[in-house]
């Protein structure tokens, strides 16, 4: 299948801002789960969420989460089917902390749960102050609109 055939069999919306394709898939008063799809142009920009974020990949090629943690470190996860190739199938983020997350091939379709449920998030720009993670400073700026 093509990203374009995922969007339409799952009737996916395009996120404005963050930049990938999304559908709500249930919410209650103590969570929230979406689908979410990303391409190589249709990425997950940097961005933080007050709720903690639990990923999940669903098909396609892997994807590659950046994480900024408060401390000044971050991770690098890739989160995909191939254990052999160092990948995970789930990962839990932080609320309040940093990510953005890529494709590293024509699409990635995974779910994200989020607890609480979505109230909001920040879209990071360019002034956005990352100083902290200087190590990180390529993945950032490849995660930028």
């Amino acid at each position: 299948m093509t990203a374009e055939q995922v969007i339409d069999a799952l009737g996916l919306e395009y996120l404005d801002g963050e930049g990938c394709w999304i559908r709500l898939l249930w919410r209650t008063e103590h969570a929230n789960a979406i689908y979410a799809l990303v391409t190589p142009n249709d990425f997950s920009a940097m961005h933080r969420l007050v709720e903690d974020e639990a990923w999940t990949f669903v098909a396609g090629a892997a994807a590659e989460i950046v994480v900024l943690h408060n401390d000044g470190t971050h991770d690098v996860v890739h989160l995909g089917s191939d254990p052999s190739a160092g990948q995970v199938a789930h990962h839990r983020i932080p609320a309040h902390t940093w990510q953005g997350t890529v494709s590293l091939g024509e699409w990635t379709l995974v779910t994200c749960v989020l607890a609480p449920p979505f109230s909001g998030f920040e879209l990071a720009d360019a002034a956005t102050d990352f100083s902290q993670w200087p190590n990180a400073e390529s993945a950032i700026k490849h995660r930028m609109r």
